[in-house]
């Protein structure tokens, strides 16, 4: 297990007990992140795509748009910019050392496996059906129609955080909902389809169950 995924855990398990993080750990994680970033991720994307993408004769931008548990995507622009330049750091794929793979090490890097992509689908006993192209957007589509603040009040917990709350996490990725609401979205598409077809959740002291009559598939 890397330091990153250890630290990864180590958030975890705070979020469940219901530590808050510190500036350090917060800042610890960015470091690392980086760190892969500059010396797994960038190094690859070199080799792969420089021999191809040099073909094309006029600039553009590519970025890659990556959300946990989500397809990867790749948005393109013939702009110079589409974020904030001081939002971004900037690191020339060209300034990569080309012996990073070939150095000797008692280690060998490989890549994680990488999963098939997956969405939801949703089917309302009326013969609705929410199909989204992302398993979040289709979650979040669901909770809508079931209604905010009766999902809200139901309590669902996910890491040790509210399932749907009104405050920011400072870690994981939250999508905003109307009324100030956020809806905590990291979790893998079978964790999204058990959160939409549990029949019954605890409420304090009572069971509450809405009996709504999902049928909830993975794809």
């Amino acid at each position: 297990m890397t330091k990153l995924e250890k630290l990864y855990q180590l958030i975890t398990y705070s979020k469940e007990v219901g530590l808050s993080l510190n500036e350090e750990m917060l800042q610890k994680a960015d470091q690392l992140e980086e760190e892969l970033i500059k010396n797994e991720v960038i190094p690859r994307l070199s080799e792969s795509i420089e021999p191809i993408i040099t073909q094309i004769q006029r600039p553009i931008v590519l970025v890659v748009d990556y959300v946990p548990g989500e397809a990867l995507c790749v948005r393109l622009t013939r702009k110079r910019v589409i974020t904030e330049e001081g939002e971004t750091k900037q690191y020339s794929l060209a300034a990569q050392p080309t012996t990073h793979y070939t150095k000797k090490t008692d280690k060998t890097i490989t890549s994680s496996p990488k999963s098939s992509w997956t969405g939801l689908v949703v089917t309302f006993p009326n013969g609705k059906v929410i199909n989204n192209r992302y398993a979040y957007e289709t979650l979040i589509e669901v909770v809508e129609m079931v209604g905010i603040q009766k999902v809200a009040a139901l309590g669902l917990k996910h890491v040790g955080l509210d399932f749907i709350t009104k405050t920011r996490d400072d870690f994981y990725n939250q999508h905003e909902l109307p009324g100030g609401y956020l809806i905590l979205t990291h979790s893998s598409t079978d964790k999204k389809k058990r959160q939409v077809e549990i029949p019954r959740f605890a409420l304090n002291d009572n069971t509450q169950k809405l009996g709504l009559g999902l049928k909830v598939e993975v794809v």
